[in-house]
């Protein structure tokens, strides 16, 4: 099997409760050419906050994010040998959140899918793979919004929670 491109979006989080930075990422020159994104295009950062009722903290009762998360992966492959390629689209989100030393696990976080191209699906430990498919020649793209929870099943410390999700797209 060959590498033929790789592209890294980093994306920020801030849980208290707030979540995810946006960011765009293209590798172009010879075919395959690769493009991820997360959040809106253009110079605004995308922040999704989760406001939590201190009446309800830890009762389990989710709590949905301000706002929906365009996640879109795109390649554009010209004809040649080797005949289609493999894309895989995964998110690693294995530090928890943290607040000084107070930690909340990503496994408290999940999301629905606006439209199940990218399904449904919780953070965990490991980097988890959302989606792969067979990218033919010529253009292929996928792309879904996603609404964030806070499952609130647990009582952390007061504070501001940060933490990192790496997205990673791979075409081989």
């Amino acid at each position: 099997m060959r590498f033929a491109a790789r592209s890294l979006i980093v994306v920020g989080a801030v849980l208290a409760l707030s979540l995810a930075q946006a960011s765009h990422i293209s590798l172009s020159g010879p075919p395959p050419q690769l493009h991820l994104g997360v959040g809106t295009l253009g110079g605004a950062v995308d922040t999704v906050t989760f406001t939590v009722p201190a009446n309800a903290v830890g009762d389990g009762t989710e709590i949905a994010g301000s706002q929906t998360v365009l996640i879109e992966v795109a390649v554009k492959r010209s004809g040649g040998t080797g005949g289609p390629g493999s894309v895989v689209l995964t998110v690693d989100s294995s530090a928890p959140l943290t607040s000084g030393p107070d930690t909340i696990p990503w496994d408290e976080i999940r999301w629905d899918s606006a439209d199940g191209v990218i399904p449904a699906g919780s953070f965990d430990t490991l980097p988890k793979t959302l989606l792969s498919f067979t990218a033919p020649n010529g253009a292929t793209r996928r792309e879904d919004t996603h609404t964030f929870f806070f499952k609130n099943t647990s009582v952390p410390m007061a504070g501001i929670y940060n933490g990192t999700m790496i997205y990673t797209a791979m075409i081989f």
